[in-house]
């Protein structure tokens, strides 16, 4: 019996309904409905579960419960783990707003001063203690930290993201384990990307690495030390529970522990890469990335009408800042990149998931809220907007680029977010906001694949407008707010 079945057949008994009963009013036969509920026959006929779910009265939550079942019992219970997760990631990706960053002053150096030869440390506020000394030291002086420990380490990392913030002295080299296939759930390496992510915004430098293998193992109670923090002079091992550690500071005794960790690093694989995108950055890595990359089956999301390869020299020439730094040639760089992204894109297909209410608002206003602020000087244009829209349109009609508009209370991303995936290849998570403009790579295969099955899912999802709806709709704003 299917989890759809057991559901239904629990609210048929709580209702208080007999088969032959529920068969007449909802117009089902009685021997399929029969074995709809003994789970001897799929039910696959989406009208046949909305006649029940209304027959049966169900109440929201009980309606949501059956719903869920019904996608169970469709795609399975691992790929439906992972689409919920996410979905999750998306909707909780933080904006980290733009700040002045404080160095801490090294007030004291309890353990460090003292770091010649081993010393033991015990208990969880100690060593608490000595790892913000060692990261405040690192801060300080500049350096690598390197780290052989999980994303889920809050203390750590929490201690990493509030002191490495927009600090480009210090290199963060941290070197995970994830789960081959996913773990038994499927969302083990899931649940990573969202910490990563938050790390690689607030982190300047900062090179997360991974390889497979069981991390409930690595970290366990069989492990003595399974922690490793190393800086230029010092390594800490900490023990699984974190109540016990020991600090080395002999220095042919760290020479090792950065030999052990780099010979790591040569055997585990890049998890993400990242790129300070703005003032051109991102154009100019942006064109070498396309020469490496063959984008044959491309998926994104964006808030807004993700316009960028329907730009050209002149309209970026006519709104770009000319106050940014160096300003001629990030207008170059732009303008050879985005000419390149069509050609590229127009040989191969792009789908691209867009927020309806911010499309809509941009029609409306011409604001590009999706891009850093200081990066335009101001709206564009009426007559511009329709240029741009216009040429997306011809983009849809030629059968290269398809849109689908999403309603904004169902679009799972903030404005500042957008990604590229182009499936089996690499996954680009673009982050802007203020004077912050950065792209994150991933290309681990597992991960790559969940992200493109939900995109791929709400792409055709019930509530999302095809095409033909989509080009509707654009040329509908179009009339209304153009004219």
């Amino acid at each position: 019996m299917s989890i759809l079945s057991e559901r239904l057949k629990y609210f048929v008994e709580q209702k208080g309904y007999s088969i032959a009963d529920l068969a007449g009013r909802s117009g089902i036969e009685r021997a399929t409905l029969y074995q709809y509920l003994k789970g001897s026959r799929p039910l696959k006929n989406h009208v046949h579960l909305e006649t029940l779910m209304a027959e049966l009265q169900l109440t929201p939550d009980e309606r949501q419960e059956v719903l869920e079942a019904y996608e169970i019992t469709q795609i399975g219970q691992v790929q439906y783990n992972r689409r919920c997760k996410v979905r999750e990631i998306l909707n909780s990706l933080l904006t980290i707003e733009e700040k002045t960053s404080v160095v801490p002053k090294l007030e004291q150096e309890m353990y460090l001063r003292t770091a010649e030869g081993q010393r033991l440390i015990q208990g969880e506020l100690e060593i608490n203690r000595l790892v913000s000394n060692i990261i405040y030291e690192n801060v300080i002086r500049g350096g690598e930290l390197r780290l052989l420990t999980q994303p889920d380490n809050d203390l750590l990392m929490e201690s990493l993201l509030l002191l490495c913030d927009d600090n480009i002295q210090t290199k963060v080299t941290q070197i995970i384990c994830l789960e081959a296939g996913g773990g038994r759930d499927g969302c083990h390496n899931l649940e990573n990307i969202r910490r990563i992510l938050r790390y690689g915004v607030g982190i300047r430098r900062y090179e997360p690495r991974y390889y497979y293998g069981r991390p409930a193992e690595h970290y366990g109670v069989m492990n003595v030390m399974p922690y490793l923090v190393v800086t230029d002079r010092c390594a800490v091992q900490i023990s699984s529970d974190w109540k016990a550690a020991i600090l080395h500071g002999e220095p042919a005794v760290v020479a090792y522990f950065r030999y052990f960790f780099e010979k790591m690093c040569r055997q585990s694989h890049t998890f993400m890469t990242s790129i300070d995108g703005f003032l051109g950055n991102q154009a100019k890595w942006g064109q070498q990335y396309l020469q490496i990359t063959a984008l044959s089956n491309i998926l994104e999301i964006c808030s807004g009408l993700c316009s960028v390869q329907f730009w050209d020299e002149t309209l970026i020439r006519k709104y770009i800042n000319p106050g940014i730094p160096d300003c001629e040639s990030v207008i170059k760089n732009y303008s050879a990149y985005v000419s390149v992204l069509y050609q590229v894109k127009k040989r191969r297909h792009t789908t691209v998931l867009m927020n309806a209410s911010f499309v809509e608002r941009f029609i409306q206003d011409g604001i590009l809220r999706e891009y850093p602020s200081i990066f335009f000087k101001g709206a564009i244009s009426a007559t511009d907007r329709q240029l741009l829209i216009e040429r997306i349109l011809k983009a849809v009609d030629e059968g290269w680029y398809h849109i689908r508009l999403l309603p904004g209370e169902n679009f799972p991303l903030y404005y500042h977010w957008e990604i590229l995936l182009s499936r089996g290849e690499s996954m680009l998570f673009q982050y802007a906001h203020q004077n912050q403009f950065k792209i994150f790579q991933f290309t681990e295969a597992d991960i790559l694949e969940a992200v493109y099955d939900y995109l791929a899912s709400i792409s055709v999802g019930k509530d999302t407008l095809d095409d033909a709806q989509s080009a509707a709709q654009l040329r509908e704003w179009m009339e209304k707010y153009l004219g």
